[in-house]
């Protein structure tokens, strides 16, 4: 039933168009401590996870202790917890404004036939 109603679409489009696109900044507490393997920078240790799940260092020279925040930007963030894309603003108004003229004119038809 989720994806049936128009209300999915409304607070999609609208938390997706007010949050989205926005960089996200981990406070100190955020950020998770881990060591690279002997020889190798933060960066050259993370790259395959980062490209794949997002994120970034706040040391990629550094060769011990890498600090790791899991997310980039809020798109980041929202997509994956909640399923909402800053993308999906358009989709998510025309369906809607389809939605509600459809129903405005199944309305007219049935105030119609009353009359």
């Amino acid at each position: 039933m989720y994806r049936l109603s128009p209300f999915t679409y409304l607070v999609e489009g609208l938390i997706g168009y007010a949050v989205g696109r926005q960089d996200v900044n981990c406070s100190p507490v955020e950020f998770v401590s881990l060591e690279p393997p002997s020889g190798l920078t933060c960066e050259q240790y993370m790259a395959p996870y980062l490209s794949m799940a997002g994120g970034y260092l706040s040391n990629p020279t550094a060769t011990s202790a890498c600090s790791l925040c899991a997310v980039r930007t809020s798109d980041d963030l929202i997509g994956r917890t909640f399923n909402i894309f800053y993308d999906h603003h358009w989709r998510n108004a025309g369906i809607v404004i389809g939605f509600s003229f459809f129903n405005v004119r199944e309305l007219t038809d049935k105030v119609e036939l009353v009359h």
